[in-house]
């Protein structure tokens, strides 16, 4: 849906989970030998300032990058996203937020390549200003799901696929149930990443469910206390990943562990 805009989400928990999972996978392959493929279906613009108007107005990051930045003693596999979040914002604070565009360009090397899909016309010109002069990425103003098939990692890269549309229409998850099985068929040794919200009346249920049967290796899921004054829809927020290590699976976990432990503390 060309109507999303993410700004107004910006830093929300659901980044959070995303984000921290999507550092610590990339900081990892990082420090393997294969060159590291990276794409992405919705890429929105890349990085964030949260003292905008859209930003301030949605107001979320507040209950979630803002709820964890100053937590003290918090395990290893949190830093990779912490610490680029701090390294953005060296007065102290919270203004610079990076999207997973901009994580992408931070943990990974010289040598490794990444492909960025955008249809949103704000949004692309946006993700082109933030990140378009890193010689290792392309963006295209494309349909996410047509044009990451069309692509293939070159001999002995490592293909990584992070999948985060908008899901504002029962069609959003139809999309992803009709292209996941074709990417798997189509990529057999990538990591394929794909981002589920968790709704509060269940509607995701049927389609994470088929999305686990299709063999993932790991589910990282962490849900919030309910709050009766809230308008959102979402009552948690989960990675489902194919052919992670086992490693990140674990990590991955983790995450989502202290995530939902530090929610529930509200």
């Amino acid at each position: 849906m060309l109507s999303y805009q993410h700004v107004y989400h910006a830093g929300n928990r659901a980044d959070v989970l995303k984000h921290a999972i999507l550092s610590a996978v990339l900081a990892d392959l990082a420090k393997q030998k294969k060159p590291v493929f990276y794409v992405e279906t919705h890429a929105a613009r890349g990085m964030y300032d949260l003292n905008s108007k859209e930003a301030q107005k949605g107001a979320e990051f507040p209950d979630g990058i803002g709820q964890l930045i100053d937590v003290k003693n918090l395990p290893a596999s949190m830093r990779p996203y912490l610490d680029e979040v701090k390294r953005l914002n060296p007065e102290g604070g919270l203004k610079n937020y990076p999207g997973s565009p901009a994580l992408a360009t931070h943990f990974l090397r010289k040598d490794d390549r990444m492909a960025f899909f955008e249809l949103h016309p704000t949004e692309y010109a946006a993700l082109t200003k933030n990140i378009g002069n890193d010689p290792r990425a392309q963006i295209r103003k494309a349909d996410g799901y047509r044009g990451a098939l069309s692509l293939a990692p070159r001999a002995k890269e490592q293909m990584v696929v992070l999948i985060d549309p908008s899901y504002e229409t029962l069609g959003d998850l139809e999309a992803l149930i009709e292209w996941t099985p074709k990417a798997l068929r189509r990529w057999p040794n990538a990591i394929i990443i794909i981002w589920l919200p968790l709704f509060k009346d269940g509607r995701e249920d049927e389609f994470g469910a088929y999305l686990a049967e299709l063999e993932a290796g790991g589910i990282a899921g962490a849900r919030w206390p309910d709050d009766p004054d809230s308008n959102s829809a979402l009552a948690g927020t989960a990675m489902i990943s194919y052919r992670i290590p086992q490693n990140l699976i674990e990590t991955s976990a983790e995450i989502a562990a202290v995530c939902e432990t530090l929610w529930a503390q509200e």
